[in-house]
């Protein structure tokens, strides 16, 4: 799986890199044929961070927006709100394979 992450507008610092690598890695343990993600992490004002994660999954791309005053806390929410995401795509990915199991 390839992994980019970007900051616009402010510099990241190398343990914030490795604190959001091993989120994403999170991501990877719910649903392991993810093909590519990307992190964008943006400094919109001087107060506020948006967290962006766009996940390349087979047939489907998900995309998450978060927004925070602490850029951790935004990159947390998007985690969360993403392995949710993930779980329901996996769900309805499985119950389609087995409907196509079951006609054969």
């Amino acid at each position: 799986m390839k992994i980019s992450i970007t900051a616009r507008h402010f510099s990241i610092s190398e343990e914030t890199r490795a604190y959001v690598d091993n989120e994403i890695k999170k991501i990877l343990k719910i649903f392991d044929r993810i093909i590519s993600a990307n992190i964008i992490l943006e400094k919109i004002k001087d107060y506020e961070y948006e967290t962006e994660i766009i996940v390349q999954a087979p047939i489907k791309t998900l995309t998450i927006h978060e927004k925070d005053e602490d850029l951790i806390k935004s990159v947390d929410l998007a985690v969360g709100k993403m392995i949710r995401q993930l779980k329901k795509y996996k769900g309805q990915f499985k119950t389609k394979h087995e409907k196509f199991n079951d006609d054969q």
